[in-house]
């Protein structure tokens, strides 16, 4: 009878060895699977701008800034814009506009919050454009347009 009635307490720490592996490994598995989830997809074609501490321009004709453009690769199809803090979530209006405000092309997308950041996803198909200076503007749909100076390369 003794026998029988150790047994369990030998097996109790090994029990308890294997479950806090267990849990281990699955709080692993799901922790990647959602810092995967959050993560930009970086293929060649998906082209990400921050813009969160570039300043930006509102109205029709922006004025131009002594800030750098952002460059753009001309082989990107998507874009990922990191939006300035305070924007909202939702859809908004993407363009791209020439030196004198002709809008070459225009998409719409929409804006959700990701790991603290309000992400807008795109689909803006660079490849006719000329490399050159040009003007990303954005909005939210009947609100007034903000421009960014971007450089397509």
């Amino acid at each position: 009878m003794r026998t029988q009635a150790e047994r369990p307490r030998r097996q109790m720490p090994i029990l308890v060895a294997v479950a806090a592996v267990l849990i281990f490994v699955i709080a692993g598995w799901l922790w990647v699977q959602t810092r995967q989830q959050l993560q930009t997809p970086e293929t060649p074609d998906t082209a990400s701008l921050d813009l969160r501490d570039h300043s930006l321009t509102r109205g029709t004709n922006p004025p131009q800034t002594d800030q750098p453009p952002l460059d753009l690769p001309k082989s990107a199809k998507h874009v990922v814009l990191d939006l300035p803090v305070g924007s909202g979530e939702g859809s908004y209006e993407v363009a791209l506009l020439d030196q004198t405000g002709a809008e070459l092309l225009r998409t719409a997308g929409t804006a959700q919050l990701g790991n603290q950041i309000m992400m807008l996803r795109a689909d803006l198909d660079l490849s006719a454009v000329q490399p050159g200076l040009y003007s990303l503007a954005l909005r939210r749909p009947g609100l007034e347009w903000t421009h960014y100076r971007v450089r397509v390369l």
